[in-house]
């Protein structure tokens, strides 16, 4: 097992840089990507099992029919998931491939948490023996070229964590992804659906309270990067659907007025009462939206899986 990491430390002045930047514009956001320390990837996992987090109870079943039609594609080739987290969807998907075909692959997780990445290529390795492991800390809107692509490949996102992305961004995406495949590697796309507007609002306000526990924690983040003194208490965790960009927003809303301060910036952040911090999209999508993006790629949409609802989708995309 390999764990290679390219992620910048804590304190690295880009991540100053890019968190700074985006404190003083207008409106203000956080870049998602900052949601994933340690204790954000711990609440990600408590909001997959939460009741009124529709995703991951389509998914996973899609994942395991999906395999059973794809395995034989599995054939020696590396396995790349970007964006694996915990490694449990990859899990539900290999344990539709014979283990003769496990044999060939070798698998690499692709994910800005390092502790993520070692925990659960361990896991992977203890319940996959016969699978080779290798991990990549990075974040793979910027690192995409640091995939090793000798072999074929074939990409799997799920989560339909490309719906995080503005439209433009997922575009931009799709071409550089497109870019850097092989001929004949494929695309496993994992993206949620337009539906009643009614259940996504409820799965990002759940009763619990955990998604705005898993919001405000990217505070606490920015604080250990940028050593501001940012109170996650002093926000309100907000989160609707945008008609005009077929999109759940995730806002954290001051409480009231506020100044926050740190060390190594010149000014204070000022917040007025009422204003919000966009943390995070997620775009839902139609057949003719992702037509659009595999077009963007230059791939071909080969099969469209679904769930029986259509509420989610994994669609499988080939570079020819």
């Amino acid at each position: 097992m390999i764990i290679e990491d390219f992620m910048p430390q804590t304190g690295d002045s880009s991540i100053r840089e890019k968190l700074a930047a985006c404190l003083r514009a207008d409106p203000k956001t956080l870049p998602s990507m900052f949601f994933y320390d340690h204790h954000g990837s711990e609440l990600y996992e408590k909001i997959t099992k939460l009741e009124e987090y529709y995703p991951p109870k389509i998914e996973i079943p899609l994942l395991r029919s999906t395999a059973q039609k794809l395995k034989h594609e599995m054939q020696d080739c590396d396995l790349v998931e970007l964006g694996s987290g915990d490694c449990s969807k990859i899990s539900v998907f290999l344990d539709e491939v014979p283990k003769e075909i496990r044999q060939t692959i070798v698998y690499y997780p692709v994910d800005v948490c390092k502790d993520s990445i070692e925990k659960s290529a361990c896991n992977l390795q203890d319940k996959y023996p016969e699978m080779k492991i290798h991990g990549i800390t990075a974040d793979f809107l910027e690192h995409i070229e640091k995939i090793p692509g000798k072999r074929k490949r074939f990409f799997c996102f799920f989560g339909s964590t490309i719906g995080n992305f503005t439209e433009a961004r997922a575009m931009e995406f799709m071409t550089d992804l497109g870019k850097v495949m092989n001929k004949n590697d494929r695309l496993l796309l994992g993206v949620d659906m337009v539906k009643d507007i009614g259940i996504i609002e409820k799965a990002y306000n759940d009763s619990k309270g955990i998604t705005a526990e898993f919001n405000k924690n990217i505070l606490n983040v920015t604080n250990e990067h940028l050593e501001t003194d940012f109170d996650p208490e002093e926000f309100e965790h907000v989160a609707f659907f945008n008609r005009e960009y077929s999109r759940i927003e995730m806002h954290l809303k001051a409480k009231d007025d506020l100044e926050v301060a740190s060390p190594i910036l010149d000014e204070k952040i000022i917040l007025k009462k009422g204003e919000t911090i966009h943390t995070e999209n997620s775009h839902k999508y139609t057949v003719d939206g992702i037509k659009r993006m595999a077009e963007a790629a230059g791939l071909s949409v080969e099969n469209i899986f679904s769930d029986d609802k259509k509420w989610f989708s994994l669609v499988e995309m080939v570079k020819r």
